[in-house]
């Protein structure tokens, strides 16, 4: 083929087939051609079952993208969309801020929308409201119109679907009418976390911008390495505010019941105490079914179990979301410095630092006061 006309095709917008052919993918954009492509794939999908976007780009004479847009109508729509469908969605999609006032119908409609699914995106409750109300609105209109009424993004409250089954409504009512009688100083809460090595090292780098590749971090072996916490928390002055242990081998009933009774003989725990764990295997099955009458006889101290399905109670869960946050903000080279271990060392520190303020707060999130 002559250099200057591969030349002039390229500058008119033509490309070129690995077999040679020229097509030019923006003028073959017709209805025709894509109803072709179209046959090809539900052909391949019927005889061989995998598509092979580069074949069938070859026999239609046109680009893999233009295969993969297909595609993706497809299993949008079902099928191939007319020029009028396309012409009409670029009008929706391309309104501009302002282009119609929302009125009070379209208010509620989106509000309907939102009850019937909350984590719809801005497309969603876009197309929603053309096809019911006919209005036409762009998706950065809608999404300044959530942030002025105070829907902005979040992470939903995800709630297991047996969490308000009768008895565990009775239970839980039973759980806030004792604790409210109980002096939170007395209250301590216990819970066990698995933390990954990796994900302390996970950390986000940005390109080298003289030759755009991503930097290498050197990590040492403790990268792979997973430990097992075990931690109690209190608001008692005196007592430390947490109490953790973390080791390499996994949490089992036999354990948990040797680093209680660690915690127990450190002095974290008084007589009159009020230890709150919630409803594992770890807590009350196996050699611990006798728990609760083991810490009365021996240290007069008080069991009470969480109602099922309620972590949210439970305020350790945010002492080890603190200590995974100040975990991710301390430096690699301070954690290569230590070496070995860095990861459980760095958690003991930060966890030694969480003050009684601290857990304070978290009770009164934990809406125990």
């Amino acid at each position: 083929m002559d250099d200057n006309f591969r030349a002039s095709a390229v500058r008119n917008g033509y490309q070129f087939n690995t077999n040679g052919g020229v097509y030019n993918p923006g003028k073959n954009y017709d209805h025709i051609k894509k109803l072709e492509v179209e046959s090809a794939i539900l052909h391949t999908q019927s005889t061989v079952g995998n598509i092979n976007k580069n074949a069938i780009a070859r026999k239609c004479g046109v680009g893999w993208h233009y295969v993969k847009k297909i595609e993706t109508e497809m299993e949008q729509y079902g099928r191939v969309v007319t020029p009028e469908e396309v012409k009409l969605q670029n009008s929706i999609d391309n309104r501009g801020a302002g282009a119609k006032t929302l009125n009070e119908t379209d208010m509620m409609v989106l509000l309907q929308l939102y009850f019937e699914e909350p984590s719809r995106n801005l497309g969603s409750y876009m197309r929603g409201l053309y096809r019911i109300t006919g209005t036409i609105v762009s998706t950065s209109t809608l999404s300044r119109l959530f942030k002025e009424v105070g829907m902005t993004l979040c992470r939903p409250n995800l709630i297991p679907m047996d969490k308000f089954r009768p008895d565990n409504e009775f239970r839980a009512v039973e759980y806030v009418y004792m604790i409210a009688r109980i002096n939170p100083s007395k209250l301590k809460f216990g819970d066990e976390k698995g933390l990954a090595g990796k994900e302390v090292y996970k950390r986000n780098v940005r390109r080298n911008p003289f030759n755009g590749l991503v930097p290498p971090l050197q990590t040492n072996p403790d990268f792979t390495k997973n430990y097992s916490l075990t931690g109690f928390c209190g608001i008692d002055d005196r007592s430390s505010a947490v109490f953790c242990i973390i080791h390499e081998e996994i949490n089992d009933a036999t354990e948990f019941a040797l680093q209680l009774e660690l915690a127990i003989n450190s002095g974290f725990f008084h007589r009159g105490d009020v230890l709150v764990l919630d409803n594992a295997a770890i807590h009350i099955g196996g050699e611990n079914t006798v728990l609760e009458e083991w810490l009365w006889s021996n240290f007069e101290i008080f069991l009470l179990l969480l109602p099922p399905r309620s972590p949210e109670w439970n305020p350790i869960e945010l002492v080890w979301g603190t200590m995974v946050v100040r975990l991710k903000h301390v430096p690699l080279y301070v954690l290569e410095e230590i070496g070995s271990h860095a990861t459980a060392v760095e958690s003991n520190r930060i966890l030694s630092e969480i003050t009684h303020d601290e857990v304070r707060q978290f009770y009164k999130k934990c809406k125990i006061f």
